[in-house]
């Protein structure tokens, strides 16, 4: 078969859900190649074919050893077609068929291979989003190269994949990505553990029958197989320290308690004057997104929601961002000292007061006649809405805030507070990572270099991973 007159099909060498590969020979050039040809079927399906063609714009802008190299988009027939290096040997998948579970060190080998060309494609800002065996060729000459970024995706650029669909395939999928949300690199760094872990047992991660984690490799495993992306290693680069042998870091301390002096977040419209009682989670899914274990929902008698951040004020801008993403309006404030009636009635929500109001209008009833019911309720909502409308110490209106809070930034959050745990024995490191911070809040605004942010956190990762003793090898 020829394709455009001039590339001439050899052999079927695998096939997919999206296109076929074929080994062929180029007669302009000479050249044997490889050739990914859309299949017939979703040719005529524009969605289809411009996911194609992203998979080569993304694909040609990475250029590294452990990256198959993508030459050219064709089309013949109304069927297009890429162009790319024609690879001899198989995938990781099919050696697992053939041999079972690989030796430790030559697990770790291929798992650091894979990692130091995901290191390569998310400083170019590159997520693969489908990392498996299947993805993941050994060739015939001992080099490991990571194939299809079909469902990559660029920092900021729009989903290809349908509202609701998941990107990538259960088992290797990380559980944020499964609960809805976009995923960013440590996705990659969960998907890569899931493989790990398949090379030296056998066993998928997901699988109920597979076997725990022991051994060397057990605590750099278990880190990044952790369900919250928080507690996974911070990016790639720390992860290949962890598979060079060096010490696994301590993942980023829990935020503290909420305290007098830390920040909260007032999300205004939130709800209305008659919604106190309404469950806190239809507030949550209002925000669209996922709440951070160190947050809560306080629902105010004035109408308000309180989304509380219990770390420090770069968390309570970060959990406002999000807010910002759905259009609400929201103002970060400093918590005051309170009394402690008004702190339990902070505690408790919305529905506390409501009860109060209630029990407090049947005591005026029993008490002194259905007339005192309508002094004793106004009291109580007054109260109520003269606690949840003063005026905070400090409070600052968020403005200019970015469409969505990004990974970077996150990343820089849970750096900062690492630092500020270890300010007295490297105060370096707390320079370092509130100087990421801004670079990655400036990036965000779209006023700075993402690239720079990248790097300015690494340089903490690494400080940060110098204060912890070597690992003890066996």
């Amino acid at each position: 078969m020829l394709l455009t007159g001039r590339f001439e099909l050899r052999r079927r060498i695998g096939a997919g859900g999206l296109a076929e590969v074929f080994s062929a020979h180029d007669r302009t050039t000479g050249a044997e190649i490889a050739i990914k040809l859309l299949h017939a079927h979703l040719a005529l399906d524009a969605s289809t074919c411009e996911r194609f063609r992203r998979e080569l714009s993304i694909a040609r802008s990475l250029d590294h050893r452990g990256i198959v190299r993508v030459f050219d988009v064709h089309q013949d027939a109304g069927r297009p077609f890429i162009t790319m290096e024609l690879l001899r040997g198989i995938t990781l998948r099919e050696r697992l068929l053939r041999e079972g579970p690989l030796p430790p060190a030559e697990a770790r080998r291929i798992a650091r291979d894979v990692c130091e060309a995901l290191r390569d494609a998310h400083r170019h800002g590159v997520v693969h989003r489908d990392l498996k065996p299947e993805n993941i060729f050994l060739t015939d000459g001992g080099t490991v190269k990571i194939l299809d970024f079909g469902l990559a995706r660029v920092a900021g650029q729009s989903r290809l994949t349908s509202q609701g669909a998941i990107a990538g395939t259960l088992g290797y999928v990380a559980p944020e990505v499964l609960a809805g949300e976009p995923g960013d690199a440590r996705a990659d760094l969960y998907a890569l553990g899931s493989t790990w872990y398949e090379m030296l047992t056998g066993h998928r991660w997901c699988d109920s029958s597979a076997p725990p984690i022991d051994g060397r490799d057990a605590a750099a495993l278990r880190r990044a197989l952790e369900n919250d992306p928080e507690l996974r290693f911070l990016d790639a680069g720390q992860f290949l320290r962890a598979l060079q042998g060096g010490s696994v870091p301590p993942p980023p301390p829990a935020a503290p308690a909420l305290a007098a002096g830390d920040y909260d977040v007032l999300v205004h419209d939130v709800v209305r004057p008659r919604a106190p009682l309404r469950p806190i989670e239809r507030v949550l899914e209002r925000l669209g997104t996922r709440a951070s274990p160190g947050w809560k929902c306080r629902l105010l008698g004035a109408g308000q929601a309180v989304l509380v951040s219990a770390a420090s004020h770069r968390s309570a801008e970060a959990a406002a961002a999000l807010c910002a993403a759905q259009g609400l309006p929201a103002t970060v404030r400093r918590v005051e000292m309170r009394p402690p009636s008004e702190e339990w009635l902070a505690r408790h929500g919305g529905w506390a007061l409501a009860l109060l109001c209630g029990l407090g209008a049947m005591a005026a009833t029993a008490a002194f006649g259905s007339s005192a019911w309508w002094t004793a309720a106004g009291a109580a909502f007054g109260y109520m809405l003269s606690w949840g409308l003063r005026p905070p110490a400090s409070e600052a209106p968020l403005s200019g805030l970015p469409a969505h809070a990004s990974g970077l930034l996150r990343l820089a959050d849970g750096v900062a507070r690492r630092a500020l745990l270890l300010r007295e024995r490297r105060p370096d490191l707390l320079v370092l990572a509130s100087a990421a911070e801004s670079a990655a809040t400036t990036a965000r605004a779209g006023d700075g270099d993402p690239a720079l942010a990248q790097r300015l956190l690494e340089l903490a990762a690494s400080l940060d991973e110098a204060l912890a003793p070597e690992a003890a090898c066996p």
